[in-house]
């Protein structure tokens, strides 16, 4: 496969409401962010060929604990190192933590439900994971995290000047794609993956399965119920975050078309209460990666829904020292943890340009990952 494109000249990029998104980081420029990565596990992991996100089936189930675990210690306490591709580059966690580190962004982990919990400090918010997809109750207990996830929010909005919210959640690709096609979006062959060969085919053939189970005028009049069919833990509770954290402060979905899901989740529930969600309060953070994929299409996803901004990082490996970090550009690994809004936060904060963020990344990578090897 082709390599991504070199590396733009601008830290920021613009994918869709460019005009929204540039007024987004006039407004934020300087301002106190706070990073909120909401981790969750489901049994559609499980299935093969959905996930990349670890090296093996084994270390798949470590991800989520071991992401928020490196982000708290620099590198994972229940594996070495952090989660990396199977193909050998390292996890995006990497950048996340080298983004905030740059840019002393202060952060937490919320616990959605796991079934391997972080040695580290989290909120607990769900206490189980999710089922699989295809038996159309995957998240039964959907509104509860919503809820919750609401509380939370309305918390955490008072904490700073706007909130992150990033995920790790192995699997959700696919879980997003049964969401937004559960919400009406024409979501199919658009979603992002872990693998370079993205598995659309196994991805859509998942959600139509438990796509089986949902009655759409359900979901029209209570859209929790798309989540607790065929989503996963995350996505309900990230929604309740950002919608009430929402309603004071400018939230960040920070990720690809797993937040696409998430922000079309928030759509559908402000439209179900005859509000309209206002672009003006929620915008989406990537990496340029998820942008360049020739396998996906965020803005498309996005664009279904309203004029709601897609920023991304200008962050390259072209020119990174080690081999694994340069197989970025091939697709390999495009985002996760919210890499791509910590990167873009980072820039937000204290001017952090992409070469910045690249050396950063690579002094994380070196402490990390290779004294992990030796």
């Amino acid at each position: 496969m082709a390599r991504a494109s070199p590396a733009p000249t601008s830290p920021l990029l613009y994918a869709h409401a460019p005009r929204r998104g540039r007024a987004w980081a006039a407004r934020l420029r300087g301002r106190r962010p706070l990073f909120v990565c909401t981790i969750a596990q489901t049994d559609t992991a499980r299935i093969p060929g959905i996930s990349a996100a670890g090296a093996t089936p084994e270390l798949r189930e470590l991800t989520p604990a071991a992401d928020a675990e490196a982000l708290y210690y620099g590198s994972a306490r229940c594996l070495h190192g952090v989660p990396a591709n199977p193909l050998g580059p390292p996890g995006p966690a990497i950048i996340t933590i080298a983004a905030l580190r740059l840019a002393r962004i202060p952060f937490l982990v919320v616990d959605a439900g796991t079934r391997v919990r972080p040695q580290a400090p989290t909120i607990r918010l769900g206490a189980v994971p999710g089922a699989c997809l295809t038996t159309g109750r995957a998240v039964p207990h959907a509104d509860d995290l919503y809820q919750g996830g609401r509380l939370l929010g309305a918390q955490l909005a008072a904490c700073a000047d706007y909130l992150v919210l990033a995920e790790s959640v192995p699997g959700g690709t696919t879980t997003a794609l049964a969401l937004m096609l559960a919400l009406g979006l024409d979501a199919a062959g658009r979603v992002s993956s872990s693998m370079a060969a993205n598995a659309h085919a196994l991805k859509e053939a998942t959600a139509r399965q438990g796509l089986a189970h949902l009655d759409p005028a359900a979901v029209a009049r209570a859209p929790l119920q798309a989540v607790a069919a065929v989503g996963d833990p995350m996505q309900a509770a990230v929604a309740g975050l950002a919608l009430a954290a929402s309603e004071r402060v400018p939230v960040l979905l920070a990720g690809g078309t797993q937040m696409a899901a998430v922000l079309a989740l928030m759509h559908a529930l402000r439209a179900a209460e005859g509000r309209a969600l206002d672009p003006r309060r929620v915008a989406i953070a990537t990496t340029r990666w998820v942008l360049a994929d020739p396998t996906a299409d965020l803005p498309g996803l996005v664009a279904q829904r309203g004029p709601y901004a897609v920023l991304g990082s200008g962050l390259s490996f072209a020119a990174a020292r080690h081999a694994p970090l340069r197989r970025y550009e091939d697709f390999l690994v495009k985002e996760g943890v919210g890499a791509g809004g910590a990167a873009v936060a980072a820039t937000l904060r204290v001017g952090a340009t992409a070469d910045q963020l690249r050396r950063a990344a690579e002094r994380v990578y070196r402490r990390v990952v290779l004294s992990a090897e030796r």
